[in-house]
């Protein structure tokens, strides 16, 4: 579980960039600038007046004092804007053991680097085997259906790619393991009319062995927390 600080509402007006919001505070009317900590194309969500929630951040160092946290659909739905909470979340179960198909493997390591590149996390069981886990947000959806990615991703088609061949050489067990950041998602499935090369990756990845997991979440404006697992069609 991971709980929110108090939260302020507010109503989308524009995007600047990747990463910055201009948004109206309800209760003022000022407008404001926020960090946006998800890259993504978010284009089904941020539109014009949609409920977004942010939290405030005092820090001198920062060009924004705000955080985009939260986004609400049109059915009310909270969707989390901050990726890295899926990891925080995935680190938590996994110390608590609260993640069946992780059962007997225990957390050895965050942000684990094999040659150049760095994973998420590395397990370990009793046998002195090794597991690498790259976490993936999902937001994107329809009809309750998750989809990844909603962008193109070189990056996340990569670690999918290098996963799949340290499964192959043996000195690995390898998993991608997908977090549904809205609970209306009920299952998560590959959006290959976005970004086909990731497909395709994710795809040979489970022919060659590749673990591929997905859990859901419930969401309010003051926590985040994982519910159940739910499934992942390739």
């Amino acid at each position: 579980m991971y709980m929110f600080d108090r939260l302020t509402k507010t109503r989308f007006i524009r995007r600047l960039n990747r990463f910055v919001l201009v948004l109206k505070i309800d209760q003022t009317g000022e407008q404001i600038e926020a960090h946006l900590p998800d890259p993504g194309r978010l284009k089904e969500l941020l539109v014009v007046d949609a409920v977004v929630w942010i939290q405030y951040a005092d820090n001198p160092l920062r060009k924004t004092n705000w955080t985009a946290i939260l986004c609400e659909t049109d059915a009310g739905t909270l969707v989390s804007l901050k990726t890295t909470l899926a990891n925080t979340l995935i680190e938590e179960a996994l110390l608590t053991d609260r993640l069946p198909f992780f059962k007997g493997w225990t957390l050895e390591k965050r942000e684990y680097r094999v040659d150049h590149s760095r994973f998420d996390f590395l397990l370990a069981n009793h046998d002195g085997a090794k597991l690498l886990v790259e976490v993936k947000s999902v937001t994107l959806a329809r009809n309750e259906k998750g989809f990844f990615p909603d962008a193109v991703t070189n990056r996340g088609a990569k670690h999918v790619k290098e996963l799949t061949q340290l499964a192959q050489l043996g000195n690995y067990q390898s998993c991608i393991l997908f977090v549904a950041q809205r609970e209306d998602i009920q299952s998560v499935s590959m959006e290959a009319t976005i970004d086909p090369v990731f497909a395709k990756a994710i795809e040979d990845a489970v022919e060659q062995g590749v673990h591929v997991f997905a859990v859901g979440t419930v969401i309010n404006t003051e926590r985040i927390e994982i519910s159940k697992q739910i499934p992942v069609f390739v």
